[in-house]
């Protein structure tokens, strides 16, 4: 009976132990992410600016005690929104501007970089700064434009999402493209 018992479990371990499948890594996966064709449209409402946006965004009034051209474009496919605020200039460009490059460069505790680039649009007298912010921050762009005599638009780009910036970078690229357009396509209306 011992030795049955014991020829038992030496064919059971030899048999187990035949088995050709070894554990071994799995390769790398990385996020799937089907960004839509990009069309764009103007937004048109009372607003004293234009601009252009992608079809897949929309330009809401999302915060119902800001004022009326303060609104958000939101990429819902994205999970992101930019928020954008509108402010008439009162003599006090430079103390606006600077208050929004302390408000950016508040992420630098959190970013990698903070890049700056100029826009210039002389024939739109459509002037600003645009900053992209590398970075675990949980705002990856902003930008203002300004006319430096009566208006003030700025804009913000969040995600509604834990700031993880490898696994977001994909999608700010692609938004980026659209900021830019934004951007080239803005107008003063009066």
């Amino acid at each position: 009976m011992r030795c049955l018992s014991l020829f038992i479990l030496i064919n059971v371990l030899f048999i187990t132990s035949c088995n050709d499948k070894q554990p071994f890594p799995k390769p790398v996966s990385y996020l799937r992410i089907d960004f839509p064709d990009k069309h764009y449209y103007s937004t048109q409402d009372s607003c004293p600016f234009i601009f252009q946006i992608p079809d897949y965004s929309a330009w809401e009034n999302r915060i119902s005690n800001k004022e009326n051209c303060n609104k958000t474009i939101i990429f819902p496919s994205f999970r992101a929104e930019i928020l954008c605020d509108y402010i008439t200039l009162n003599n006090n460009l430079i103390e606006l501007s600077e208050a929004f490059r302390k408000i950016v460069y508040e992420h630098s505790f959190k970013s990698s970089a903070i890049l700056e680039k100029f826009w210039t649009n002389e024939n739109e007298k459509v002037y600003g700064i645009a900053y992209e912010i590398k970075g675990n921050t949980a705002c990856n762009f902003a930008f203002f434009l300004t006319d430096s005599i009566n208006h003030f638009f700025s804009g913000q780009l969040l995600f509604q999402t834990y700031p993880n910036y490898d696994s977001l970078k994909p999608s700010i690229k692609y938004i980026k493209e659209d900021i830019d357009t934004l951007i080239s396509s803005f107008k003063w209306t009066n």
